[in-house]
């Protein structure tokens, strides 16, 4: 049988720091830039740069949109009652 003899293994979490800089351009023109110095552990910068690259995507998005001239077509065509209805036929 193994005791183990008292000895840890300890793992250190060495933390880094670096600059994490996203740019998006729509047609040649920027449409968000944001800029962070981000640190910690890796697991934490992971997460905080995900979190910066769904802000990111959102504000790309709603650019795109705002960039269509309205009027806007609609995704879902609507009824004389103000209600919406599928635009795929049988549904």
């Amino acid at each position: 049988m193994y005791g183990g003899g008292g000895c840890r293994r300890e793992v250190k979490r060495k933390e880094v720091v670096m600059q994490v800089e996203m740019i998006v351009k729509i047609d040649g023109q920027v449409v968000r830039q944001q800029v962070e110095q981000v640190s910690g552990t890796l697991e934490s910068m992971e997460e905080t740069i995900d979190a910066m690259s769904r802000q990111v995507a959102c504000a790309a998005l709603q650019a795109s949109v705002d960039s269509v001239a309205p009027p806007r077509p609609l995704f879902r065509k609507t009824e004389a009652n103000s209600a919406t209805k599928g635009t795929k036929p049988g549904r």
